[in-house]
């Protein structure tokens, strides 16, 4: 057991709600139960792997074959993308979603709320490594509280002297029974950019429907999306706040069984819908500034 995992049980023996644990390889898992909820948070990435409200079926997938391996992004829940999201848009080199998804969190603060959420503050500073990547001094905090619903509050501040322009995305992934019998409404009437087909400026019409590979960025839109899970009869609904681009993708047959950590059938079961900045979009923070990105995802009736 290391020191570290030690001193976490130390620290939040007073919340029965925490149970605190690490993986084969080493990394340290964060169970949550309360009495509205349960979901597992990975201090890797300070990524949520699960969410499930007492009663319910599972609102995120995550890969079978995931990798909980040290300095690699784990595969479902929410990935934290940040500070650029996708390509670096001037650097190929550097890496695909930025650094943040890849990194050692702290936990900052964990708290039972009188309303029986669990709030839980987890924080990622700049070191030496993180500045030969990105130039900047800066503070990145997830707030995850777990409820019947589901909120993230990805906070950036900028704790340089010199202004910079931040990116990224909750990179959520979906649990649902079948894609097939899947639909997604909300962005209907919305401009996207079809990554699969390198067409721009599409038109959505009508809900989404998938029936193969989907990769697109749907710009200027604040909407909630709701996922239509209609082989699990029941409803998720994804809003957010701090981002007018939300994507929407399923890598299908060929892209899926192309990803090692990505079982073959796993696109039948799954579906992304991320709250993203990036291209216009991005953030440029002055010194001292913070910018926000929240999502919150429940199920509905």
């Amino acid at each position: 057991m290391t020191s570290q995992l030690i001193q976490l049980q130390a620290d939040y023996q007073h919340l029965p709600q925490l149970e605190f644990s690490a993986t084969n390889s080493g990394l340290i898992m964060i169970a949550v139960r309360n009495e509205l909820a349960q979901a597992s948070i990975c201090l890797h990435g300070a990524h949520v792997c699960s969410f499930q409200p007492q009663q319910q079926r599972p609102v995120l997938w995550l890969s079978s074959q995931a990798q909980f391996t040290e300095g690699k992004a784990i595969r479902g829940g929410v990935p934290v993308c940040w500070p650029w999201f996708g390509p670096h848009p001037t650097d190929s080199n550097l890496p695909q979603h930025g650094f943040a998804r890849n990194q050692n969190w702290q936990l900052e603060n964990a708290t039972q709320l009188p309303s029986g959420a669990t709030e839980l503050t987890f924080v990622l500073t700049d070191t030496p490594a993180s500045r030969e990547l990105w130039p900047h001094a800066f503070k990145l905090a997830l707030k995850v509280t777990v409820a019947t619903e589901l909120t993230l509050e990805l906070i950036t501040t900028n704790c340089d002297d010199v202004p910079a322009t931040v990116g990224g995305a909750l990179h959520s992934y979906f649990a649902v029974g079948n894609i097939a019998q899947t639909r997604i409404e909300g962005l209907d009437q919305v401009v996207y950019d079809d990554k699969v087909s390198h067409q721009d400026d599409l038109i959505q019409r009508g809900d989404i429907l998938i029936d193969e590979e989907v990769d697109r960025v749907y710009r200027e839109t604040t909407g909630r999306c709701l996922i239509h899970d209609d082989a699990s009869t029941r409803k998720i609904s994804v809003a957010k706040q701090g981002s007018s681009t939300t994507v929407v993708w399923n890598p299908w047959t060929d892209k899926a069984a192309a990803m090692a950590d990505f079982e073959d059938d796993g696109y039948h079961h799954m579906v992304c819908i991320e709250a993203v900045n990036s291209g216009d979009d991005c953030h440029t923070l002055q010194p001292g500034a913070s910018h926000r990105l929240i999502q919150v995802i429940n199920v509905v009736e």
